[in-house]
């Protein structure tokens, strides 16, 4: 695309998973435009994420349905956005707002793909890939980094990156000696959650069961991470666990810390979340339990990860809560999780 940008501003996605496999795109960015000024437009909690990443010279915090919902917030956005005066914008959402607030914004060159019915408020929407009509699912790293080439750039990586400060790193080593876990001892993070919605929860007492088998069979030092709104689930959890469950409130665990825990555990088990995506930009061996997403979209950079799922008639149905019996997770026994974490990571 010709003339090269001077002016870019990159609006992110709002999944904290998305974020982390947007990174490639952002790193490419940053290398093939080296006298651009690039500007990261997203939700908070995504600049904690990235923090240590050469990524942007400005970050601008936007949350559609938090500080900035409602139409006049968002009239209000798109006025200073106008006075930036940015001359290149790049869309990853795939919402019909967030090329509407762009176009508002008179950002004169705009890439994103051509969803949703938006494609009139793009000048330059690209297409994605169909079959008889329908969206063709592909990696989320790969379709992210397909608008980099399009805005002429070549791709550096297609690995999701991430970075710990050492405040942090030294916080998480604090932590470590805080909790009593010996040296070489191993430790297993445990993610039961899901902002998604609960078709994407492995039923709590399974993870009991896995924890206290990794507990009592392996000598590992389980630590529960669950997220905002999810203590009632750690409830659940820890009623059925034989051995107490230990646990970070999510005060404890903003995301630049999260980060920190995650590089420094031997293994994460997770549903398929956020920080399913940060073990992977970090690193680190994660066994994944997927249940509605369809695995297409994550199916990169899985060097270090187990994925267990279940084909079954209804899936991949990528619905928040499940309509019927939840057959997809329930199918995955305690014993085939349990075995996937000591064959991968603790033999």
């Amino acid at each position: 695309m010709s003339p090269a940008p001077e002016r870019l501003i990159v609006r992110l996605p709002n999944w904290v998973g998305d974020v982390v496999m947007a990174t490639p795109t952002l790193l490419s960015l940053r290398q093939g435009l080296p006298r651009c000024e690039i500007t990261l437009m997203g939700k908070a909690s995504a600049r904690l994420l990235l923090e240590g990443l050469d990524v942007c010279d400005t970050f601008l915090p936007f949350d559609r349905h938090g500080q900035q919902s409602g139409t006049l917030s968002f009239l209000k956005v798109a006025s200073a956005l106008r006075r930036q005066r940015y001359d290149t914008g790049l869309i990853l959402p795939n919402s019909p707002s967030s090329a509407l607030l762009f176009a508002l914004g008179g950002i004169k060159r705009r890439i994103g793909y051509n969803r949703h019915g938006r494609g009139a408020l793009l000048t330059h929407p690209v297409p994605v890939k169909r079959e008889k009509g329908r969206f063709i699912p592909v990696p989320m790293i790969k379709y992210y980094l397909n608008l980099v080439e399009a805005l002429g750039v070549t791709p550096v990586t297609e690995h999701p990156r991430l970075a710990v400060s050492p405040e942090d790193q030294a916080w998480a080593a604090e932590l470590w000696k805080s909790l009593g876990i010996s040296e070489g001892q191993p430790v297993v993070c445990v993610t039961p959650g899901a902002a998604f919605g609960p078709s994407k929860q492995w039923p709590p007492p399974y993870f009991s069961q896995v924890a206290d088998r990794l507990r009592s069979e392996l000598g590992a030092r389980v630590l529960f991470l669950p997220g905002p709104a999810e203590e009632p689930l750690m409830r659940e959890i820890a009623r059925t666990c034989v051995t107490p469950p230990e646990f970070l409130s999510p005060e404890q665990t903003p995301l630049n810390r999260l980060k920190a825990i995650i590089a420094r555990c031997n293994l994460l088990l997770t549903n398929d979340t956020g920080p399913r995506h940060i073990a992977v930009a970090l690193d680190r061996p994660v066994v994944v339990l997927m249940g509605p997403t369809d695995p297409r979209y994550t199916a990169m950079a899985l060097e270090k990860t187990v994925v267990l799922r279940k084909d079954v008639p209804c899936g991949p149905c990528m619905l928040k809560k499940c309509p019927k019996d939840h057959a997809c997770m329930r199918q995955l026994t305690p014993d085939e999780v349990f075995r996937a974490c000591q064959e991968s990571f603790f033999q």
